[in-house]
């Protein structure tokens, strides 16, 4: 099969966290066809589970208007993977803002309860993570992983 790089996969999913096995295994079962290692796939499937967990539960405002959007952008050396949300709560979005922060200043994240943010594993395994905040609290998280074979 003949691929051109880069292309997008994008999805829009609502703010079920039960559909996140599913989209994480579809993302890793592309990246595998495009070429990348069961390594790379599974590691990818980590943060995009970890994204879009953190965007259903604390910046989706749920119901039946929740979703998030999920935009994979794969080239021959790299994933591109960005998580946007319609807005959480105030709490939420301060305790993101300030994991924001710190991520920018290369501080560690705080540790949070359980059911915390999760961005701590994000950062690990990817060479960069970019996260925004908008005026109407809306989310964009943008993560770059390296192929590690090339």
């Amino acid at each position: 099969m003949d691929l051109t790089f880069p292309y997008t996969i994008s999805v829009r999913l609502p703010s079920d966290l039960e559909i996140i096995p599913s989209i994480r295994k579809f993302v890793s079962e592309v990246l595998q066809v495009s070429g990348f290692s069961a390594k790379f796939a599974f590691r990818s499937e980590i943060i995009v589970d970890a994204i879009c967990n953190n965007a259903i539960t604390h910046g989706s405002s749920g119901g039946v208007d929740g979703e998030v959007e999920l935009s994979c952008v794969i080239h021959g050396d790299r994933l591109e993977v960005v998580v946007r949300d319609n807005g959480g709560s105030s709490a939420d979005i301060e305790r993101l803002k300030e994991a924001v922060r710190r991520t920018r200043l290369g501080l560690p994240l705080p540790d949070y309860d359980s059911g915390g943010m999760g961005l701590e594993i994000v950062k690990l395994l990817s060479e960069t993570i970019d996260i925004n905040v908008d005026e109407n609290n809306v989310t964009s998280i943008h993560v770059v992983r390296r192929r590690e074979d090339v």
